[in-house]
Order: structure tokens, then sequence, then C-alpha cells
């Protein structure tokens, strides 16, 4: 019998592996995976037949594109273009729980606000000139939303 605290972690059919509270839990996806931008770039590489040593050459180079969300998307007549791309610019300006805040403005969840900062964290580490584009600029005017105008 396991103690109340130990939890189950299944490794496939064949076995599972008992696990107590103050050990640490396996990484489970491959973007958490320390080597994963190497793969991922490995297999870049290797599709588009380039010898690139870094996300930044492949941006650089074209072979990777970062698109802005048009600023005139809107649902159910909420502006989602422009509070994503103000979350991209929150993000940039390493202000996280704003980034997160207009997310779940947009219809997010807390859990879904949260990934997508992290996505755009490692989106924006991969293509440091997306960072620089906003990096302690102002906003700019397409992004802002009519209240934020006026004020």
């Amino acid at each position: 019998m396991t103690k109340k605290r130990d939890v189950i972690i299944n490794k496939g059919k064949s076995h599972s592996v008992t696990m107590g509270k103050k050990e640490k839990r396996e990484i489970v996806s491959p973007e958490q995976r320390p080597d994963f931008e190497d793969k991922t770039l490995n297999l870049m590489n290797e599709l588009n037949k380039t010898e690139f040593k870094s996300f930044e050459e492949m941006s650089n180079a074209g072979v990777v594109k970062v698109y802005q969300v048009p600023t005139d998307y809107e649902k159910n007549g909420i502006p989602i273009g422009k509070l994503l791309n103000q979350s991209h610019y929150y993000v940039a300006n390493d202000d996280y729980k704003k980034a997160r805040t207009l997310l779940k403005s947009a219809g997010m969840s807390g859990l879904q606000a949260k990934l997508y900062v992290k996505d755009e964290i490692k989106l924006q580490k991969r293509n440091p000139k997306e960072k620089e584009k906003f990096k302690d600029k102002p906003m700019p005017e397409e992004f802002k939303l009519l209240s934020d105008i006026l004020n």
C-alpha cells in the first residue's frame, strides 16, 4: 500500500513508478526538454537542406517567420487582434501579468493565457528581432484600443 501523498506515474503499459512528495517529476511535454531547440533546429535544417546553427539565423534568412495578428480581427465585438498584439508588446517588455490579463479579457482561460505567454516568451527568445521591435518603446498606435487612445 502506498502513502497518501505518493503519486503513481504510468510509464507505458509495462510498469509504473511510485513518486513521493519531494521527488521531482520527469519532463512531460517535448517543449520542456533541454534539447528541444537543437532537435527542432536539426529537423528544420534537414527539411530545408540548410546549415543554420540557431533560430536567429533561420529567422534572419527568412526560413522562420513571425506573423503579426491582424489588428482588425474581432470576435463578438471584442478586438482580439489588438489584445493579442498588446500582449506581445507587454511580453517583450517583461510585463507578463498585464499580458495574461489582456489574454483573459480576449476570452482565454487563466491556464490558456499562461501557456500562451510562455510560448510567446520562447518565440521572442528564438527571434530577438521581434522583441527589439517593442522593447522599451511606446506601444504602436494601431495596437491601442479606443479607450487607451482617449486616456
